[in-house]
């Protein structure tokens, strides 16, 4: 694991200086492959887009390990099929792709059987299904854009992924969906999407300073036990407003829920944590949740139905501190 870490952060690490300029004009520094036409990028390097591209099926077609594609701005252009970057089906550990768009394939980027991935500063939108496909671990995705997409903005298939800066509008299947544990997203929005804003299964898991809404499902939905929301809106969704439908040991904090067709914010299982929320004028009340739990300058007001219900009792009452909820 170490070894993959130390791969992984040396490859960010160059990548990274060749961008903002730190290596380039040093004669036998680095080694960049101009790419003019889509094709296989069979060595592991630096490669970079001299033009914009546009294909019939797949564009670039991954075929090694630490391959950094910068798109330099330009845009990859499909007819529908394909993907605009894809592994071809086998794992290709520690690629970066930046810098560009990516149009109107099946799938814009498709990781299909790989991870240890970063996306940064890309936008792929308006594909047919998925805008970011990754089927792997251990990925960084910064300052990524996934509208309007027939499928899921992004979708990852694992879990340890960190996320940041990431727009996913318009969305057919959802805004961002990842099936397993331990991930992040910061700084993000997920609107207007066909099914849920955000949705990460299983534990440890956090939305931290971003917003859903106007999504028709769920704007978040976090599974199992040990996730949370910090600092986020999440408003006028179809659905629940936050939803944690598994495990107990969840928290919301600094958060609003208003507006919701749902619940403002579901848990489902006891030991929860409220701080410093507001759930009103939900259409399927404002806060439900199971006790033992507690609450502390919980507002929940305006609701359809209770706005807050705390059931049962078995383990000893919920504890509310500086609770506003008539």
């Amino acid at each position: 694991m170490n070894i993959k870490l130390s791969a992984w952060g040396l490859t960010a690490a160059l990548f990274t200086m060749l961008l903002i300029g730190g290596l380039c004009g040093r004669a036998g520094a680095v080694i960049t492959n101009p790419i003019s036409a889509c094709g296989t990028l069979s060595s592991p390097g630096v490669y970079f887009l001299t033009g914009n591209l546009s294909a019939t099926g797949d564009c670039l077609v991954i075929a090694a390990d630490n391959v950094a594609i910068d798109l330099k701005g330009k845009t990859i252009t499909g007819n529908g099929t394909g993907s605009g970057i894809t592994d071809d089906g086998s794992f290709r550990g520690f690629s970066i792709i930046a810098n560009g768009k990516i149009r109107n394939f099946n799938r814009g980027i498709n990781l299909a059987s790989s991870g240890e991935g970063i996306v940064s500063n890309l936008d792929s939108s308006k594909n047919v299904e998925d805008g970011i496909f990754i089927a792997d671990c251990c990925n960084t995705l910064d300052s990524v854009t996934a509208n309007s997409n027939g499928g899921t903005g992004i979708f990852i298939d694992d879990s340890d992924s960190s996320l940041s800066k990431i727009q996913t509008n318009g969305n057919g299947a959802g805004g961002i969906f990842i099936s397993s544990d331990d991930n992040t997203l910061v700084a993000s929005t997920a609107s207007n999407n066909t099914g849920i804003g955000v949705e990460m299964e299983n534990c440890c898991s956090f939305v931290i300073g971003s917003k859903t809404q106007k999504n028709t499902g769920d704007g978040i939905e976090l599974g199992s036990d040990d996730n949370g929301v910090i600092k986020s809106v999440s408003s006028g969704n179809g659905g629940e407003g936050m939803d944690f439908p598994g495990s107990g040991d969840n928290m919301v904090t600094a958060s609003k829920s208003n507006g919701n067709a749902g619940i403002g914010i579901d848990m489902n299982e006891r030991w929860g944590i409220f701080s410093g929320v507001q759930a009103n004028k939900n259409g399927g009340g404002g806060v439900s949740m199971p006790c033992r739990g507690s609450t502390a300058s919980l507002t929940a007001k305006g609701n359809s139905g209770s706005n807050l219900i705390q059931f049962p009792k078995t383990d000893g009452p919920c504890a509310n501190v500086n609770l506003n909820a008539p």
